[in-house]
């Protein structure tokens, strides 16, 4: 079972010690005068975590997601307050239901450990691609936290705080480590375990400053926040709302996702594509830093063929709710060889390993209509192939598309390249002139 982590306060430094039996007045020709050590200020020393947790767990809440029909909780997360007009800070997974289900879902928070003493909360503002949002309850509150102007030195001692698995609030110790390197999407590495729950909670510095938001872990230490910087923003518009609706956020959130695929569409489209060498064709590479690529060749001596892999991904994508998530960019390639079949064994092989089936990422048909494919036989740059070319539409949010591209080189008897790319929550015509530019990269080397 958790438990609340009370780490034991950190020594502080002695106060000096007056010199015995020294004479007043000038020392003694042969004696060295005592080494005056100046006690360190008050102001840089780190409280002890009891201390820090006893003076700001009011300001930590749970927030619970009820479902209507029931009256009971849904989901819970973690929240915390940033103004005293009411506003808290939490994730928007946190809260995405109420967005998407508004006739299914409220939501309601808990202070102080108090079960009898709920308070119904309203959603005014969401960050859909930080994955923040901004709620309020109605009433003043006397405690809050202060957001940090900057970012903290790396490697600067801090405090997660939140609500794991519905025990209470907790408060773990853990490291800054700067933000994640060659990220599609801005996180810090926060060296501390974030629980299920802890989600939405801050996490702090020595003096009580919130420089990120919890919202994700890989486990073994490895957690994930949202910088302090995109919670201030969201935090300056939603003190300019005044009322907002379901239907509005849901707006907001397909605006936010429209413009996020332009600036990665720019982004790729700007920048030539590097190719790698897969085989005797030359495939799509490393397209930008955000992209993660591995590599491998299964030893399976049984077969007569052998398939290498490349393959490329984003490996972050943005949460819309428990079963769609969308911002991803993979794509994936597989050399077919063989020394031992023949021309036509070879061909039914690869016919057969061709994938035509749409794929993509997860989602639901509340989310997304069914995929609509192109199939046709092409030649990029002389290179002749058969390319199946999928689209589905978002079904909430209007102008958005998944893009299933698969494709397979045509030009060789008993070797190829089938490619695939994925591309979730992007227009129709950026998803296209994605795809077109990935087709262009492929060529064969011979």
């Amino acid at each position: 079972m958790l438990t609340i982590l009370l780490l034991a306060a950190l020594a502080q430094a002695p106060a000096p010690v007056a010199a015995q039996g020294l004479p007043t007045g000038a020392p003694d020709a042969g004696t060295p005068a005592p080494a005056v050590v100046p006690p360190l200020p008050v102001a840089t020393l780190t409280p002890a975590t009891h201390e820090l947790f006893e003076r700001i767990k009011g300001r930590v809440v749970q927030v619970r997601i009820i479902e209507r029909r029931s009256g009971t909780k849904s989901s819970i997360g973690s929240g915390f307050f940033v103004s005293a007009e009411g506003h808290a800070v939490t994730n928007y997974h946190v809260v995405s239901s109420i967005v998407h289900h508004p006739e299914d879902y409220t939501a309601e928070l808990v202070r102080d450990g108090k079960e009898s003493e709920t308070v119904p909360v309203k959603l005014l503002a969401v960050d859909v691609i930080h994955d923040l949002a901004v709620i309020r309850m109605d009433g003043a509150v006397k405690d809050w936290f202060e957001l940090a102007e900057r970012e903290p030195p790396q490697g600067t001692r801090l405090f997660a705080m939140g609500n794991p698995h519905d025990l209470g609030t907790t408060i773990v110790e853990g490291t800054y480590n700067g933000l994640l390197q060659d990220a599609l999407y801005d996180k810090v590495h926060f060296s501390g375990a974030i629980n299920p729950g802890m989600s939405g909670g801050p996490t702090v510095m020595g003096e009580g400053k919130v420089v990120g938001v919890n919202v994700a872990t890989m486990g073994n230490q490895l957690g994930f926040l949202v910088p302090v910087v995109h919670a201030r923003a969201l935090l300056a518009r939603a003190r300019e709302v005044k009322e907002s609706s379901p239907s509005v956020l849901l707006a907001e959130v397909g605006s936010q996702l429209l413009d996020n695929q332009q600036r990665i569409t720019e982004r790729l489209l700007a920048t030539p594509v590097p190719t790698q060498t897969l085989g005797d064709y030359r495939v799509p590479g490393r397209w930008l830093s955000f992209l993660k690529c591995w590599g491998d060749t299964p030893h399976e001596p049984e077969n007569p063929y052998t398939i290498t892999n490349y393959q490329c991904s984003s490996e972050e994508d943005l949460y819309l709710s428990s079963d769609h998530r969308t911002g991803v960019v993979a794509y994936d390639h597989a050399y077919l060889t063989s020394d031992k079949l023949g021309a036509l064994r070879f061909s039914a092989l690869y016919t057969a390993t061709f994938g035509n089936d749409a794929g993509g990422v997860d989602a639901t048909k509340e989310d997304v209509t069914n995929f609509r494919c192109k199939e046709e036989f092409v030649k990029v740059g002389g290179l002749p192939m058969r390319t199946a070319l999928c689209l589905r539409a978002y079904k909430k949010l209007p102008g958005l598309y998944d893009l299933a591209l698969r494709a397979a080189t045509l030009n060789a008897s008993t070797s190829g390249v089938q490619t695939s790319l994925d591309l979730a929550g992007f227009s129709a015509d950026n998803a296209r002139a994605i795809a077109r530019r990935y087709l262009e990269a492929l060529a064969w080397t011979k």
